[in-house]
């Protein structure tokens, strides 16, 4: 008797890990990536006026001779594409965690980023401290990020990523904290 086959609906992706908080961070680093990227081919992310040569200031200089160049318009470089590429990769690679992991797939976490519920515990205590604390450490190391950016023209700052990337982290980490905590007790 031939057993019962379903047909494979895994489209050839059983390679992509099943970690959701993997994913999260990757869709978030990958749009991070593209809008840098945008913003130093139309202005230049280094500085006022200076755009960002990707090979040098990714190796500290050791794949090209300068980390950054003078901004003349809008010119798309060949490291502004290999840096979109790989921007699109690590997005591409978060969308498909998300779409196996989370139930709506990305288009539902992404709307619950922006859903009132989501935001309700920065001032509502009942879902406990970890909760409300991570949350304002994460709109604090956003919000940070993006007005430091703006206001001095420099989106690829290492001492704003040092003051950042911890807020944002620390923020995403809090919460789960709260949940273990809750599972423990039980």
């Amino acid at each position: 008797m031939a057993e019962d086959e379903s047909p494979d609906t895994s489209m050839g992706f059983d390679w992509v890990p099943e970690v959701p908080f993997l994913g999260k961070i990757a869709v978030m680093t990958g749009i991070w990536a593209l809008v840098v990227d945008i913003v130093n081919i139309a202005i230049g992310a280094y500085a006022s006026g200076q755009k960002v040569v990707w090979a040098g200031f990714i190796s500290y200089g050791n794949l090209a001779e300068n980390t950054f160049t003078a901004h003349n318009g809008i010119e798309i470089t060949p490291g502004d594409i290999v840096f979109t590429i790989i921007g699109g990769a690590i997005l591409a690679l978060g969308i498909l965690i998300l779409q196996k992991t989370e139930e709506g797939g990305v288009v539902s976490w992404l709307s619950s980023l922006v859903s009132p519920s989501r935001w309700k515990s920065l001032f509502d205590f009942t879902e406990g401290l970890n909760v409300t604390l991570g949350s304002w450490l994460m709109i604090s190391g956003v919000v940070f990020y993006f007005s430091w950016s703006i206001i001095n023209n420099t989106w690829v700052d290492p001492g704003v990523y040092a003051v950042t990337i911890p807020l944002i982290g620390f923020g995403s980490i809090l919460p789960m904290l709260e949940n273990d905590a809750e599972n423990v007790d039980e």
